[in-house]
């Protein structure tokens, strides 16, 4: 295990993206685009401040309207960090000296999204300065902020995942990102307007789409303190006539779980068939060993397991 996660690919992804000056510039652009967002909630609602004071819900508005921004971010920087990964090494012409390496396939998909995610990582956890204020005018939880820095790290996970495996697909680093961002699009304003047409179309059905639920924004909405998550348009039970709303019952799987499982398959499948794609010379070569040995072969004695019988061959040669 240590050798599949902790090698010289993932030493390099690190020292590499630190130690040029595009690091702390993207960090610095990514916290001043969260200020001014904040800034510019604040002065938009100066004039009521000013007249009604600061009230109960100045809080999680502020924090609704922040950490929506941020998912809007995380959103968009992750593929820029993904897409690229292994196309950008075969435009570079070292893919094949990688490969040559002593590193696994999986071992080399892995390092190549833990770098990039650790970065994204870093700049959201880079953010929680800005939740602290929100926190400090009250009407949010410390376990609301969590719920929010999960879906976060999910979806740069999930995002990152598509990265790669579009990079491992497409030769050009061109073409890879743009596939990517069409496909986070579509997570993000596609599934949205599927639902919302099924939902007018089938008013009576009773529930949302399951592929519903693989949208950010609705785990996000999910996790929102108080009435903003209350009165919500959406079945958080798939298929189930039970609304969400100030006294209605709720599914004990609120939609950010169903969120993650989603993600979960989403990653795990789209990282195996990277790992599988990455690999020409020894792709399939595992199944195709494991099939080989539980097939048997007709010998005069009855059934034997081949590779049995392929040893013995080759120890009667010997002889």
């Amino acid at each position: 295990m240590k050798r599949l996660v902790l090698n010289p690919v993932l030493d390099k992804e690190f020292r590499s993206r630190m130690r040029t000056w595009k690091s702390p510039l993207l960090i610095s652009l990514y916290l001043g685009t969260l200020a001014l967002i904040t800034l510019g909630y604040y002065w938009t609602q100066q004039q009521r401040i000013y007249y009604s004071g600061f009230g109960p819900d100045v809080g999680p508005q502020i924090y609704v309207t922040l950490t929506i921004f941020q998912l809007m971010l995380v959103s968009f920087v992750t593929p820029a960090f993904t897409a690229g990964v292994i196309s950008g090494e075969r435009e570079k012409q070292t893919l094949d000296l990688l490969i040559c390496t002593r590193l696994s396939a999986t071992s080399i998909i892995l390092n190549k999204l833990l770098a990039s995610i650790a970065y994204i990582l870093l700049l959201i956890i880079s953010s929680l300065p800005f939740f602290g204020v929100v926190y400090f005018f009250g009407g949010v939880l410390l376990s609301e902020i969590a719920q929010v820095f999960l879906v976060y790290l999910m979806t740069a996970l999930t995002f990152g995942a598509v990265g790669v495996f579009c990079s491992t697909i497409f030769r050009k680093t061109q073409v890879s990102v743009v596939v990517t961002y069409v496909i986070v699009f579509f997570f993000l304003a596609g599934t949205a307007a599927i639902t919302a047409f099924l939902v007018n179309v089938r008013p009576n059905f009773g529930g949302i789409p399951a592929f519903a639920y693989l949208n950010p924004l609705v785990a996000l909405y999910s996790t929102f303190p108080g009435s903003f998550a209350q009165g919500m348009p959406l079945n958080f039970g798939i298929g189930s006539s039970r609304m969400v709303g100030l006294n209605a019952p709720v599914s004990s799987l609120q939609p950010w779980h169903y969120n993650f499982i989603g993600d979960g398959i989403i990653i795990v499948v789209l990282l195996f068939i990277a790992v599988l794609l990455l690999d020409p010379v020894g792709r399939f070569s595992r199944l195709k060993r494991w099939f080989r040995r539980k097939k048997p072969v007709q010998v005069d004695g009855g059934d034997i397991n081949e590779e049995t019988h392929s040893e013995e061959l080759h120890n009667e040669a010997e002889a």
